[in-house]
């Protein structure tokens, strides 16, 4: 049983190479989250907040003015180019999007780069999702929360419990969590390299793909449980 327990968020101070949960949800607990489009939004801006200093919305505009008036793309390009950055902010080793709610399993790897990154994915995605559905005010519930994770079990647990969250939440059937597509567990299934997800250093930590699924949709024990107890997000569905 996945444990839900209340955390008193303090501000963190992030540090490189460390591992933290992260979470937000929709404001008053609402949806965030209403159609396809919005979880592909969202997947799109995982990646593009993490690889580029330039609006994503400002790059689809461009993009299909750029088209409709079949001009050369090659300007819009050196800009991308231009605006590419060096190295990712972050490391992105399991997301799972809920209707209200996401779950993040981030590494830093730049300085300051989960503040960053979740800034920009906030401000691009909530604009996105007031001017789709022409709402005005915050989308999500505050600032998100983070948790540093301390050790090995704790981060395995967590891996768990992000991919677990489908089912716990009745959406689909334990057994068909691979099924469920706004989740990072389909791309460890797979055995794909992803644009978004680091998957090297939980596939080494595991025999196969299938070992990963097994040990996703096994039970915890008591001491599984008390190892994450302190890291898990009240959600409050």
């Amino acid at each position: 049983m996945v444990i839900l327990l209340f955390v008193v968020v303090r501000k963190l101070q992030f540090y490189n190479d460390n591992f933290y949960h992260i979470f937000n949800r929709g404001v008053r607990k609402s949806d965030i989250y209403i159609n396809n489009r919005d979880y592909q939004r969202w997947e799109q801006l995982l990646y593009w907040c993490n690889n580029y200093d330039y609006s994503y919305g400002h790059y689809l505009f461009r993009l299909n003015q750029t088209i409709k008036n079949g001009s050369s793309i090659e300007q819009l390009n050196e800009i991308l180019s231009k605006s590419k950055l060096i190295h990712p902010l972050v490391q992105i080793h399991a997301y799972v999007e809920m209707p209200n709610h996401f779950h993040l399993l981030l590494r830093q790897v730049q300085d300051r780069g989960i503040p960053k990154f979740m800034q920009k994915i906030a401000t691009a995605y909530s604009m996105y999702f007031n001017l789709q559905k022409n709402f005005t005010g915050s989308v999500y519930e505050g600032n998100y929360k983070a948790v540093t994770i301390s050790s090995e079990p704790q981060l395995l647990q967590v891996f768990r419990y992000i991919h677990l969250n489908p089912s716990e939440a009745g959406l689909i059937s334990k057994n068909k969590l691979p099924d469920y597509q706004w989740s990072s567990l389909p791309i460890y299934i797979s055995n794909k390299n992803d644009k978004i997800v680091t998957t090297d250093f939980f596939s080494g930590k595991f025999k196969d793909s299938k070992s990963i699924y097994n040990f996703i949709i096994s039970s915890n024990d008591d001491s599984e449980a008390e190892n994450i107890s302190s890291l898990m997000l009240d959600i409050g569905r």
